[in-house]
């Protein structure tokens, strides 16, 4: 029988009760202690007189590359020796395999097409009397997982994306989910999972936006244990300029200023100004002073018919390179423009001008 009660401290006491013993009840007793914060256990042997007795022995699943301990639930007592055998050889065999002071068998690291098979435990007491019984052991393989080829990806904003999730080992039935940042995937994100086979997964980001960036894991498991991969995927965000122009009514000596800055896109940015599509020219006055590094001022401290024409900002990072350009137009002077005096060019792909 077993009871159980709560002291007026709060301790909690339990027994178990035997009222007519026998040789069967003789064997290790463990009382084992658990709550949401862990569990601890004593465990205890209980001998009584009599002759040599194995309990069933249930059957055992042992995970490949770990330590398996089989016990030989024995009971009579005393007891001069316990042996173990397989495949009608005794044990161990094997530099893995030792019986421990206890009579338990240790095999470490355990081995599926070594050692899964049928044991038996036999114990023997000093008048000759003997006992044994037999119990299966099933080696099980936990997934394997081929690795990522690096540990993080970068893609342009726009790209296609898949990631490959390869069981290399692994005994079935597997389970292979994918999770972004430690949460289930949201298709709602243009986000696909294409079950090849068993043992292949493929996700699949059909158009890469910035909300795609983040941590991708693929996570498999079967009844030995849960395996997981992870890839960092960053998505580049092209730079945006923000637009800008030179103030009209400019005039020879005056003086202006411009600045060009970028309200969204991925470092590393790269920010350099253009006069009619090529370089600033050395002798031409103008200063160029990065204010961080998402803004460029340009500024002519002094104007004259030179400095008339299109003055372009170039912003470039690992996703694409664009460009905006206005025209300064110092009075006095004529310039000859193929655009309108208010022409705005801000492109990130090739052929894509706009008019104002």
């Amino acid at each position: 029988m077993i009871g159980q009660y709560i002291t007026v401290h709060g301790d909690v006491i339990s027994h178990v009760n035997i009222s007519h013993v026998m040789v069967e009840d003789g064997g290790e007793y463990a009382c084992i202690a658990e709550n949401r914060a862990g569990k601890v256990q004593h465990a205890a042997r209980l001998n009584i007189y009599g002759l040599p007795y194995i309990r069933l022995i249930p059957k055992v699943t042992a995970v490949s590359g770990e330590t398996l301990n089989l016990k030989c639930p024995v009971a009579g007592y005393p007891i001069e020796e316990i042996h173990w055998e397989r495949g009608g050889r005794e044990l161990p065999d094997d530099i893995r395999q030792r019986v421990q002071p206890d009579g338990s068998l240790s095999i470490s690291p355990v081995q599926k097409n070594t050692d899964s098979g049928v044991y038996t435990c036999w114990a023997r007491n000093k008048q000759g009397h003997s006992a044994r019984r037999s119990g299966e052991v099933t080696v099980i393989v936990p997934p394997k997982l081929s690795p990522f080829q690096s540990s993080q990806l970068q893609l342009n904003m726009g790209d296609r994306a898949s990631l490959t999730c390869s069981v290399v080992k692994g005994d079935l039935p597997l389970t292979i989910n994918w999770r972004k940042d430690d949460r289930p995937i949201d298709t709602t994100q243009h986000m696909s999972v294409k079950q090849v086979d068993q043992y292949n997964s493929i996700l699949v980001i059909e158009n890469l936006g910035s909300d795609h960036t983040g941590n991708y894991s693929c996570v498999v498991r079967n009844s030995a244990a849960e395996v997981e991969n992870s890839q960092s995927l960053l998505v580049n965000v092209p730079p945006i300029i923000e637009p800008f122009a030179f103030q009209d009514g400019l005039a020879e000596g005056m003086r202006t200023r411009t600045v060009c800055g970028v309200s969204r896109g991925d470092p590393p940015l790269k920010l350099l100004w253009l006069k009619d599509g090529e370089p600033l020219p050395d002798l031409l006055g103008a200063n160029v002073t990065m204010l961080d590094q998402y803004s460029s001022l340009l500024s002519i401290p002094s104007l004259s018919a030179s400095h008339s024409g299109e003055y372009t900002c170039v912003a470039k990072n690992p996703a694409a390179e664009i460009k905006y350009t206005a025209v300064l137009q110092v009075k006095g002077t004529v310039y000859e423009s193929l655009i309108p005096q208010t022409y705005h060019k801000n492109k990130a792909f090739p052929n894509s001008d706009s008019f104002h």
